[in-house]
């Protein structure tokens, strides 16, 4: 999967925003010996993949999502949509 290959339009005209998470987890759920958590915003994907990458190299997983506005039933409301998701075990891209 191409990381920034996401090419769809933005639905609302606007600029797209995106949202990075990124966890580190080792050990038993009840006691884990480590449970790191990363988030950040922007509008710009390739600086959100490339934060992503870094991260990645530490140790966690990341998932890059599109925040995209709900019409129903709060046009407040925002979904995540999945862009990619990059993950220490596998190769680039």
């Amino acid at each position: 999967m191409d990381d920034t290959g996401d090419i769809r339009l933005p639905r609302s005209g606007g600029p797209r925003r995106y949202r990075l998470d990124a966890r580190r987890f080792h050990g038993p759920l009840h006691t884990p010996a480590r449970n790191d958590h990363e988030q950040h915003e922007s509008d710009d994907l390739a600086a959100l993949v490339e934060i992503a990458r870094v991260l990645v190299s530490e140790g966690f997983t990341a998932w890059i999502y599109e925040r995209v506005r709900r019409s129903a039933p709060w046009p407040e409301a925002w979904d995540l949509r999945l862009v990619t998701q990059l993950d220490p075990g596998r190769g680039p891209g």
